[in-house]
């Protein structure tokens, strides 16, 4: 590269350096103006880099008197702040010519004087935005103030029937703050709009005979330019800027270098981007004026471009971060740049280079943060990254200090679920171990969940034992997940033994047996292992787990065959009498009791199991039991959850009737039902034929009246419950085949104004369901009436989701629109 700048520089020749002579000068002593200060001259003075004057003041000496004042995002972008406190006092010189004016009596009718009340409110806005910007707002001042707030302030001026004359009253100090900050707000729902508002202000100055002569807002016009693609226009404005101005060449700083080589970049010019490049690192005046924002800029445009190999774009690399290493630039800086580049490289797909830059930053005593790692997972953690550039990221945090610092759960739970699909639980487990020696670690086992899940599927028993004891030895409260991944684990990877004996084995050689023969259907066995670890002192949350799922299943199993009048051969497995099911409640029983007695802490769904069971088992003493005390010793009140196991037991051993008593009880009292409830409801009363009992159902579930049902049984209107998309196809399809074909179709209505959006799915399975019935007219009439519609609801669900949120917090009770279309084809009672 150096070869090339000298080649760039002497060779070519494309930029002339007589141009930039005198770039590096200190700036000029302003002179002394007098009372009446040209505009001109007053914004003139913004063109060279502004000196930090001690000027006297409210504002000032609170400043210097407590610099915590200033905020933190200042106290990083030093360059903005001075840029800040020039234009400021550009516009404080304002109001202050105008109040000397004021007494002046020979002045008192000029056109600065008699500005327009929406001007004068324009500067004060902006004029209390840049002090609250740079921390230095009084307190009376509204929090609330920002760039859009002045920039709302300018459209009500433009918007002005008399805007032309109201424009020419707006300083241009105010003009070019209000640029200033619109360039430097931190908005990003208004990231794009502001640089079009750039632009606009800029144009309008011109427009008026004013242009800003500012160097500074002239840099932040051009990357407003370049930000909205017209880099063409970059290049032309410069050069009009570069025309010889009273005998003398301007000179460019090197911001406004800086978009130059931008819109060269991007107008795909990448040879003349090099050569203004080469030219800035090689002139002596540019040599101590270069910034980190030069070298971002070139590598962004080089990645765009692809003009130069990785092993050039190396060595800028290393330039840079001898540029960054300097004193001058702090922490937040260098993070911000290292940032930068990697965004650049992973969206331009060069993970190379975006794996030199990280690994290179960090060697250099760069700090990073979250956003830093957030890009790196993105990119090397993907769904089809390779395992081996994963791991290598992994072993680069993990050996540096300053990256292994900013670990957090969520960041060890990324490596570890892209560790466990890409088959290597042996990387994972590594992650694992990391993570329970870093402070992060909060005690939490949800992070775990993929790789429990991945011994489950491979059968790994004794792997997922051994992660179940390491993260139970620090108390930790397993999740139901991680019980049910190690209990399957168990029961496919364990092999039964015939030497085994269940008196002399330990706990977890018990765990195992007791999972393999609850899976293979060895009653007799489960049974004695479930007994053996219920005479064990042992307070393991596994062991309570194990015997409430196997227990449940055996039974489960059980009742499924005893309600199809199967009969059972002498070599079926599993329960295969009443005794041996009596059995098996009984140690079921004896667990429960157990867990009770001990003081710890374990997952509902234990309780959920055994209640299950007992009801399958058609035991109501044992799982009102069990339900009591678990509501009176453990603390946990039902939750809907309860409710759908409940429900569900009842149904599958007791029946559609008893199930739909416990229903009737639970509305009687105001139970919570959950949509899942209903939906096991509805399906088991349409296979027992009773559509009358369903629409009931679906009518609790909505909390209003319906046109399908009667409506004596309301006395008050309840709260509704979320209907799911699955609560509506079992109505559709559970009416069309009971032959009420007409009811059908105005339950689909009634999906128009309970779902946030119909879904396509919804309308194929009434027009499967009519098709099915064999009457094809009708579902060829359904679905050329409704397809139309269902896309409407799609395209306009946010739209819809917000209006039904309206009309559900205006009037609770209003009933759905296919209620009044049907009422009139219905007997004259309901009228």
């Amino acid at each position: 590269i150096a070869k090339n700048s000298m080649a760039a520089c002497s060779g070519r020749n494309v930029f002339d350096p007589a141009m930039y002579t005198g770039c590096s000068q200190a700036p000029t002593e302003p002179k002394k103006l007098g009372r009446r200060r040209s505009v001109t001259s007053v914004s003139a003075e913004c063109s060279q880099e502004p000196v930090e004057p001690k000027e006297p003041g409210r504002r000032r000496a609170a400043a210097n008197a407590s610099s915590t004042k200033l905020s933190r995002y200042t106290q990083q972008h030093r360059g903005r702040q001075r840029i800040h406190r020039a234009l400021l006092r550009k516009l404080d010189f304002e109001f202050q010519s105008e109040a000397d004016m004021l007494v002046d009596p020979e002045e008192a009718d000029s056109i600065e004087v008699r500005r327009h009340i929406l001007v004068r409110e324009l500067m004060t806005t902006v004029q209390q935005v840049g002090y609250a910007e740079l921390g230095e707002s009084d307190s009376d001042m509204q929090p609330s103030l920002s760039a859009m707030t002045a920039w709302d302030q300018y459209n009500k001026i433009a918007a002005h029937s008399d805007s032309a004359t109201l424009l020419g009253q707006i300083p241009i100090s105010t003009s070019s703050l209000l640029i200033c900050e619109l360039n430097f707000m931190r908005a990003p729902q208004n990231y794009h709009r502001r640089f079009e508002n750039i632009v606009q202000v800029w144009d309008s100055c011109s427009a008026q005979g004013r242009p800003i002569a500012s160097t500074a807002v002239f840099s932040m016009y051009l990357r407003a330019l370049n930000m909205l693609g017209r880099h063409q226009m970059v290049l032309s404005k410069v050069a009009r800027w570069c025309e010889p101005h009273d005998d003398k060449k301007r000179v460019l700083p090197i911001s406004m270098m800086r978009q130059l080589i931008l819109a060269y970049f991007c107008g795909n010019q990448p040879a003349k981007a090099m050569d203004l490049f080469f030219y800035i690192k090689s002139a002596p005046e540019y040599h101590q004026r270069i910034t980190p924002h030069i070298y971002a800029t070139v590598l962004r445009g080089l990645l765009q471009t692809k003009h130069l190999p990785n092993q050039d774009l190396y060595i800028l690399v290393e330039d840079l971060l001898d540029l960054l290493t300097q004193p001058a630039y702090d922490a937040g800086p260098r993070t911000g740049m290292l940032n930068e580049i990697l965004q650049a490289s992973y969206k331009f797909d060069n993970i190379a280079l975006m794996t030199y830059v990280f690994e290179r930053f960090l060697a250099r005593g760069i700090a990073i943060n979250n956003t830093t790692l957030g890009i790196m997972l993105r990119s090397s953690c993907g769904s089809n990254s390779d395992v081996r550039d994963i791991h290598s990221l992994y072993k680069t945090i993990m050996a540096s200090d300053l990256a292994r610092v900013r670990m957090s759960e969520h960041v060890f739970a990324t490596f570890i679920t892209a560790f466990v699909r890409a088959e290597r639980p042996d990387y994972a487990l590594k992650v694992v171990y990391d993570l329970l020696a870093h402070e992060c670690w909060n005690q939490g086992v949800w992070h775990l969940h993929e790789l429990f899940a991945y011994y489950a599927d491979t059968s790994m028993a004794a792997r997922a034992l051994d992660l179940f004891r390491l993260v139970d030895e620090d108390g930790v409260q397993m999740t139901w997940r991680v019980c049910t991944c190690v209990v399957s684990a168990l029961s496919r990877g364990g092999q039964i033994s015939e030497q085994f004996d269940p008196q002399s084995a330990d706990i977890d050689t018990l765990l195992m047996m007791g999972a393999v023969y609850g899976s293979e259907g060895h009653a007799d066995q489960a049974l004695d292992v479930f007994t053996e670890l219920n005479s064990r002192t042992t307070a393991d949350p596994l062991v309570f787990a194990l015997i409430a799922i196997k227990i449940h299943q055996m039974i489960s199993t059980y009742a499924e065959r005893t309600s199809t009048g199967f009969r059972f051969e002498p070599t079926s497995s599993g329960l295969r009498t009443e005794h041996e099911l009596h059995m098996a409640t009984s140690c079921l029983s004896t667990t429960m009791d157990k867990l009770f007695a001990l003081d710890m802490c374990i997952h509902q769904d234990v309780f959920h199991h055994a209640i299950s069971a007992f009801i399958l088992a058609r035991d109501n003493e044992k799982s009102q039991h069990t339900y009591d005390r678990m509501v009176q010793i453990k603390q946990m009140g039902p939750t809907s959850h309860t409710f759908n196991v409940l429900l569900r037991a009842a149904m599958r051993s007791w029946g559609v009737d008893a199930a739909f008593d416990m229903f009737e009880q639970l509305r009687a009292n105001s139970g919570p039902v959950h949509s899942i409830t209903a939906n096991v409801l509805i399906h088991g009363l349409f296979e027992a034929q009773q559509p009358d009992r369903a629409l009931d159902v679906y009518a609790y579930l909505v909390g209003r009246p319906t046109p399908l049902v009667n409506h004596t049984g309301f006395t008050e209107f309840l709260t509704p419950v979320p209907c799911d998309t699955y609560t509506f196809a079992l109505l559709i399809r559970g009416l069309v085949r009971a032959d009420l074909v007409k009811e059908a179709a105005v339950m689909f209505e009634d999906a128009f104004s309970l779902l946030p959006q119909v879904p396509r799915q919804l309308l194929e399975t009434f027009i499967s369901a009519l098709e099915e019935a064999g009457l094809f007219d009708v579902a060829a009439a359904c679905l050329k009436r409704y397809s139309k519609r269902v896309e409407c609801a799609q395209i306009e669900a946010e739209e819809l989701k917000y209006m039904l949120a309206q009309a559900n917090n205006a009037a609770p009770n209003c009933l759905p629109l296919s209620y009044f279309a049907y009422l009139p084809e219905t007997s004259h009672d309901h009228e």
